[in-house]
This record gives C-alpha cells, structure tokens and sequence, in this order.
C-alpha cells in the first residue's frame, strides 16, 4: 500500500475527556458539545496521542477487537476525520 497517511491524530487542545471504564466522554468548549464514546471509539480517542498514525491504530485494533485490517483502516479513517471536522481532534506537527 503505497498511500499509507503518515499524519498523526492528536487531541484538539480545547478538548477535555474522561475514559471510564471502556467508554470515554469528550467536550468541547469551544462547540458547546459533549460526546460520548463507545469502546472502540474510546480506544481510538486513546490512541489519538500525537504518537499514532491512522495505520499504526487500526492494527492496533485488530489485535483488540474482531475486525480485519482494511476494515479497521476505514473506520478509524472516517472516524479521525469526523473527529477533526467536529475539531475534537487536530494533526499532530511532528
């Protein structure tokens, strides 16, 4: 796969968030919203650390959770979007 995103997810600095459990609660001040997540969106706010490509993410859940690897790329990718367009999730500079 020649097209592999090497940008790396990072929380938005206006974000604030709390994992209990398996779930994870987001707020974004700026947005007036809360959301809640479920446990593999939790474990992807988790892994959105500045650290993670989008790549290094889905294998990740692979390993935790039954999907395959072309699926997990897709979701984690529209998922990362979403998040980035709803600015609760921003590009890491490094």
């Amino acid at each position: 796969m020649s097209n592999i995103d090497i940008r790396r997810p990072i929380h938005h600095p206006s974000t604030a968030s709390r994992v209990f459990g398996s779930d994870a609660v987001v707020i974004s001040p700026t947005e007036n919203m809360v959301r809640m997540l479920n446990p593999v969106g939790s474990r992807i706010w988790q892994l959105t650390d500045g650290s993670n490509t989008i790549e290094d993410i889905a294998v990740t859940l692979t390993q935790e959770f039954e999907v395959d690897l072309p699926h997990a790329r897709q979701s984690v990718a529209g998922f990362v979007e979403d998040l980035v367009d709803r600015n609760l999730l921003d590009w890491s500079e490094s």
